[in-house]
């Protein structure tokens, strides 16, 4: 029987019956990504996985489902399975990091950043259109 490869980051396992993307390893807990089939409809999250090995082939990571698992909770899909390529791991922490700054950025109440759309004002009859200019 040959040895069994460990979890590291970029491999490629299984959580539950859901393929997940490893993008980080600490101790006892894995950072990991689901993939998907590239179906639509897309979210701004996604990441293609189209153009990587064989074994991303049709599939995307979406960033905004972004789990911290234990590392038992995870199999491995087969024994010669090597890691996803470093680039792609890359691609797909960027966009884990944008997804993070954006929820953040909707997660601010209403009327903290003062937008530059005014509502009418009371009494006012609105901006004039058409005929000659007014003083």
């Amino acid at each position: 029987m040959g040895k069994r490869r460990s979890i590291c980051r970029g491999s490629i396992v299984l959580r539950g019956k859901k393929p997940v993307l490893v993008l980080g390893v600490d101790g006892p807990e894995c950072l990991v990504v689901q993939l998907i089939y590239s179906n639509p409809p897309y979210h701004r999250s996604d990441v293609d996985l189209g153009g990587s090995g064989l074994l991303l082939r049709n599939r995307i990571a979406r960033a905004a489902r972004v789990a911290r698992v234990a590392r038992s909770a995870l199999r491995r899909m087969a024994a010669d399975i090597g890691p996803a390529a470093e680039a792609d791991v890359l691609r797909v922490e960027a966009a884990v990091q944008r997804e993070m700054m954006l929820q953040t950025g909707e997660q601010i109440s209403a009327g903290t950043i003062r937008s530059s759309w005014r509502p009418p004002k009371w009494g006012g009859c609105g901006r004039k259109i058409g005929g000659a200019p007014s003083d």
